[in-house]
């Protein structure tokens, strides 16, 4: 069973990572904090979870925490918007997205995350959509019920600031010369959580306690 992207993705990957580079560490400035709890190449069970303030901050996160030529898929879930295009959808599914329903609990997107947390480093942005304000919103309770189910074994907290200043929610083209930071926290033990019933109120207590650690990561940024 193939669970690696591949020599030909991974060249495209490489490809990819290296333009995204110029963009933030040529044209802008990137501060990276905690690069110490940045997974290993090749960790399998991986689940990352990030504030999302701009549609920059999953490519962020590749090029500070994705290996190039990485033996595992480095995957993300993506709105389903973005695979209604011929075009926009080859190139998600190349970077290793897949499409999930916003402001819904859609359970085969529930069951597809969990699956690939299995073999898989696993990109998720618990808030379900972008703060138009750079504030913290609330954390979906499906979110919850994915790690319940999954149990991954590393559950990683990032908080992304100033993203939104290099390609705002209503810019299409980036701005340069702009400040980045993004920090990546400690991995969160959630195992008390797994003694609890399978409930709601248990995948909403999970989620909150992951907003609560992106939060006091975020406030160590300086905006």
């Amino acid at each position: 069973m193939k669970t690696g992207p591949g020599l030909i993705t991974n060249f495209w990957h490489f490809f990819l990572l290296c333009l995204l580079d110029i963009l933030f560490r040529l044209f802008n400035r990137v501060e990276v904090r905690g690069r110490e709890h940045i997974p290993e190449r090749g960790a399998r069970g991986v689940l990352i979870l990030s504030n999302h303030i701009s549609a920059l901050d999953p490519l962020l996160i590749g090029i500070t925490a994705m290996p190039r030529f990485s033996p595992v898929w480095w995957r993300a879930a993506a709105k389903e918007e973005l695979f209604r295009n011929a075009f926009s959808r080859w190139v998600v599914r190349s970077i290793g997205a897949f499409p999930v329903k916003r402001g819904q609990r859609s359970q085969p997107s529930l069951d597809r995350m969990v699956r690939s947390l299995q073999t898989d480093v696993l990109l998720i942005f618990p808030e379900g959509t972008w703060s138009t304000t750079g504030e913290l919103l609330p954390g979906r309770s499906g979110v919850g019920k994915v790690i319940y189910d999954a149990r991954p074994p590393r559950i990683v907290p990032v908080a992304v600031a100033g993203t939104d200043r290099i390609l705002p929610r209503t810019g299409f083209v980036p701005r340069l010369f702009k400040k980045t930071q993004i920090i990546y926290g400690a991995p969160l033990d959630l195992t008390p959580f797994y003694e609890l019933p399978d409930t709601l109120g248990t995948w909403r207590a999970i989620v909150q306690k992951i907003m609560e650690e992106i939060g006091a990561l975020r406030a160590s940024l300086v905006r």
